[in-house]
This record gives C-alpha cells, sequence and structure tokens, in this order.
C-alpha cells in the first residue's frame, strides 16, 4: 500500500465518521432556519408576518438594509423559533423617539410595547432605556392592558380604553387631553442625503447639523433618527368628547401625493362626517357604528402648512358634537427631470387638464364595499423605471408637472395585471395615457394602467388581482413601450408604491 493511497484512506474513513455529526448538524441548521422564494407582490413585512417575524428580523438574517430592495425568485432565510433559542429582541431609547415611533419601526403597537416593558404610559420612556419589543421564548405571552387616559376638561372620571389589537403599529392615538410629543423623527432612508431631507422640510443642511449635532454630515445610516425641527405634530383644539375611545392619525405628519388614514372607535353607535382640505370625507362606518375609518389622500402640490381636520359625531338621539385637530403637511421629497418631446400638440395644457378632469370625474365615485383586503400587488413582471411624484420639465418648460404614477419598462405585449379584484370603469383610449383601463376597488381607491398596446377588459367587467388586463405598449404621450400605472384615492392622484408597501386601513 503506498503512501498516497494511505493518505486517502485516511480522509476517506475520516470523512465517513463524520458523516453522522454532520447530519446532526444539518438537522439543526433545518431545525432553526427555513428559505423563502420571494413571490410577485411580496414585501419584506408580508414575508415575514406569515413566520411570525417581524421584517427586521429578516433583514438581519439576510444582510438586507433596504427593505425595499428584494426581488421576485430571490431564496431568504427565515429564521425559526425553536426550544432553547432567544429570539428577543430590544432597543435602545435615542434622542427624539416616542413610544409611537419606535413600535411603528418594530411593527408593533404602543399597547403591546407599554405591556412588555411594564410601562405606566408611553410618556413614560427615557433616552437610554432598553425596550423588550419581542419576548423571548422563556417569557410568557402578553395581552395589551387598557389605557387610563387623563381626566376631560369638565373634571368628569376618564374613559378606559382598550388598544384594538387590529390597528396597525405606526398608527398615533391621542390621548383624551389632546397631548403628545412635540418632537418629530424623520427614520433615514436608502439614498437619503442631509440636502434631499432638508428640501423635504424646507430646512438647510446646516439646521440639521446643528439639530441633530452631527459630525459627519457625510455618514447617515439607514435607520438613523433625525430630529426634525419646526414641524408641528397633529394636535386637537378640544378634549376628545367622552364617547370617543380612540383618534388615530397615521402618519403624523402627512405628505403631499401620500395617503394617510384616520380611525375614530367609539363607545355607542354614531355617525361620523367630516372635512379636510376643504373636501367632505368618505366615512367608512364599521362595527354597527363603532368605528370610523377615512382615507385621505393629500393633492401633490398642497402647500405646506398647518390645515384644520373637523370631525362631527351625531348620536342616536339627534344631539352632535365635534372633533378638530390640526395636521401638518410637509412635501414629499420628489425630484426633478427634464423630458424633450417632438409632438407639442401633446403637450397643450387645456388637453391635459381635460384628461385629468375626466379622471378625477371618474375616480371620485365612493363604492361602500372594497374588493381588495391587502396591499395592492405590482401591475407588471417588469423592471421600474420611473416613480411616482417627480416634477417634470417638458421641452424647456417650468417644472409645473409631475410624474403621476409608477412606470414599468418592459417589451410590447408584456402582460399587464390587475393590482387587486375590482370592477372596470374605463377601458378607452385618451390623448395622454394612450389605451387606458380604470379599475374601481371600493372604498375610494382606483387604480390605472396606461399606455396600453392592447385592452383585454371592457367596463363593467368584474375582474381579480393578477387577471391579465392588457398588455404593454407605446400609445398615447410615450417616449417608449413602458406601463404607466396611477393609483387614485377619492378623486386625487397618490404614490402607488405607498400602497404596495402598506395595508390600509
Amino acid at each position: 500500500m503506498t503512501k498516497h493511497f494511505r493518505s486517502v484512506l485516511a480522509i476517506l474513513l475520516m470523512c465517513a465518521g463524520m458523516l453522522p455529526w454532520l447530519s446532526r448538524a444539518q438537522e439543526q441548521i433545518d431545525a432553526r432556519f427555513t428559505v423563502h422564494v420571494v413571490q410577485r407582490g411580496e414585501n419584506l413585512f408580508r414575508i415575514a408576518l406569515q413566520y411570525n417575524l417581524f421584517a427586521e428580523q429578516v433583514a438581519a438574517a439576510n444582510g438586507i438594509t433596504d427593505s425595499n430592495s428584494i426581488v421576485v425568485g430571490q431564496r431568504l432565510i427565515i429564521p425559526l423559533a425553536t426550544d432553547g433559542m432567544d429570539q428577543r429582541l430590544t432597543h435602545i431609547v435615542a434622542a427624539g423617539e416616542t413610544l409611537a415611533s419606535i413600535a411603528a419601526a418594530y411593527s408593533r403597537s404602543a399597547a403591546d410595547l407599554i405591556a412588555l416593558n411594564n410601562l405606566e404610559s408611553g410618556e413614560a420612556i427615557y433616552v437610554g432605556q432598553e425596550l423588550v419589543i419581542v419576548a423571548g421564548s422563556a417569557e410568557p405571552e402578553v395581552t395589551p392592558i387598557a389605557i387610563q387616559p387623563t381626566a376631560t376638561a369638565d373634571g368628569n372620571a376618564p374613559v378606559t380604553a382598550t388598544p384594538s389589537p387590529s390597528l396597525a403599529a405606526s398608527q398615533h392615538s391621542f390621548a383624551r387631553n389632546g397631548s403628545m410629543s412635540a418632537t418629530f423623527v424623520h427614520t433615514v432612508a436608502s439614498g437619503d442625503t442631509l440636502f434631499e431631507i432638508g428640501l423635504r422640510y424646507d430646512l438647510t443642511v446646516e439646521a440639521l447639523v446643528h439639530t441633530n449635532n452631527l459630525r459627519n454630515p457625510d455618514a447617515l445610516s439607514v435607520g438613523q433618527k433625525l430630529i426634525i425641527p419646526g414641524i408641528q405634530l397633529p394636535r386637537l383644539a378640544q378634549v376628545l368628547p367622552a364617547v370617543v375611545d380612540s383618534f388615530t392619525i397615521d402618519p403624523l405628519v402627512l405628505e403631499t401625493g401620500r395617503s394617510a388614514r384616520i380611525e375614530l372607535l367609539t363607545n355607542e353607535p354614531v355617525r361620523l362626517a367630516g372635512q379636510f382640505l376643504n373636501q367632505d370625507l368618505h366615512v367608512i362606518a364599521r362595527d354597527n357604528g363603532k368605528r370610523h375609518n377615512v382615507l385621505v389622500g393629500v393633492p401633490m402640490f398642497t402647500a405646506k402648512a398647518v390645515y384644520p381636520l373637523q370631525l362631527q359625531l351625531r348620536y342616536r338621539n339627534g344631539e352632535s358634537e365635534s372633533v378638530s385637530a390640526n395636521l401638518q403637511v410637509i412635501g414629499g421629497g420628489y425630484g426633478y427631470q427634464s423630458i424633450t418631446l417632438n409632438d407639442n400638440e401633446l403637450l397643450a395644457p387645456a388637453i391635459e387638464e381635460a384628461e385629468i378632469a375626466l379622471l378625477v370625474e371618474q375616480t371620485s365615485g365612493f363604492t361602500p364595499e372594497r374588493s381588495w383586503s391587502d396591499s395592492l400587488s405590482l401591475p407588471a413582471a417588469a423592471a421600474m423605471n420611473a416613480v411616482f411624484g417627480t416634477l417634470r420639465s417638458y421641452n424647456g418648460s417650468e417644472y409645473n408637472r409631475y410624474h403621476r404614477g409608477v412606470d414599468f419598462a418592459g417589451p410590447p405585449g408584456t402582460s399587464v395585471l390587475a393590482a387587486a379584484e375590482g370592477r372596470v370603469i374605463l377601458a378607452d383610449r385618451l390623448h395622454i395615457r394612450g389605451n387606458t383601463t380604470v379599475i374601481d376597488h371600493g372604498w375610494g381607491v382606483y387604480t390605472l394602467y396606461a399606455h396600453q398596446q392592447e385592452t383585454l377588459v371592457q367596463a363593467g367587467e368584474i375582474v381579480s388581482s393578477g387577471q391579465v388586463i392588457g398588455t404593454i405598449g407605446s400609445t398615447g404621450r410615450s417616449t417608449g413601450p413602458h406601463l404607466h400605472w396611477e393609483v387614485w384615492l377619492n378623486g386625487v392622484n397618490v404614490d402607488p408604491l405607498q400602497w404596495v408597501r402598506q395595508v390600509f386601513p
């Protein structure tokens, strides 16, 4: 037996001896992790929800810094809770953070954090405090506790309000006296710079550096919290009526071109009406008149200012009360783009105004039943090459127009898919949008699909989520084949990607 053969044999025997250990190790790995293949329409939050995890846990396991960067077909490692594994997750409170903002960052409710950390209230946190976000496996399941609001102005005893587990974690509920933290915090997203953040809030880079005591303005990190001076958070104009258990506004500060949700919970049935930005609100009454939801779209060119929200509560005995809150609207942080078109006829203001008037009319109706229950799905399996809100100059004009949707670049004939179930209300050829389809999804939510090569549905037809409703083309005012996708909310054009990333209401 040669020396080389003996060496090879020794290696083989050693490997054979290791096989049981390798098998056991593989069993341990398999018991702790699984693999998820990203499907069309999924985002990190929805994937984590399937495994009873938080999006941050999945992101950490895969080294993801931008939660919007996952793609269809990507394989994600999913950590699974097993006996003996410490799943405890904590957070250190930073300057400017509130319990509501911390809860929102981890997709939890403020009530959960109050119970997990034995806090007296949402105000009882301090900088440097370690908060439990997810309890370890040895810790008991926590039931949300009741929040005791302060006494009303007339001296009546406070009404106990139990937080609803259905409320999204990113929402904020007013205390009965209308108080809340006066500090607004911006969470740095992927690609953010101090200049762009300042542009959104009408602040200089110097002001942000000074307020946050930044040593290196160029060294921002994703998830970093920045205090934004001069932003007024929502304020009640008076104390809440005794009938109101909870008054919630999400987000705390509204952005032009984006959607917001309002919820009012009452301890007896009431009828609710309201006005905001000089428009009557469509109120969605649920739970036998005790839960009231309102979806609001902020028009793109709304001036940055504080605006009153007026709500009227009417009781069964005919009496009524009002609730007023002041809400700040800021810019959405959109960019700029210059485009050259040879067809000047389609740039005529009269043509564009007529088409917008038609779409406002078509999308201002309100269907009281909704045909969606989750976030919207993307309408094409194609690369996204233009986002909502970019301010545009055509042929050297002023930046007085904006991109009203999201564009997907695809070859002619690529399938166009319905973003959710709904009823087709328009299937026609328009001057600017070309072959266009509009779908009513209920509760004032509409999706629009433009520049199609062909339209495969008709007005009045009921379509299902993901159904092929047309093909990508270049009809209308278009510089090449693509799908232009819009979302309209109660006659207001809003950012479609917000409806993909979030679940409303």
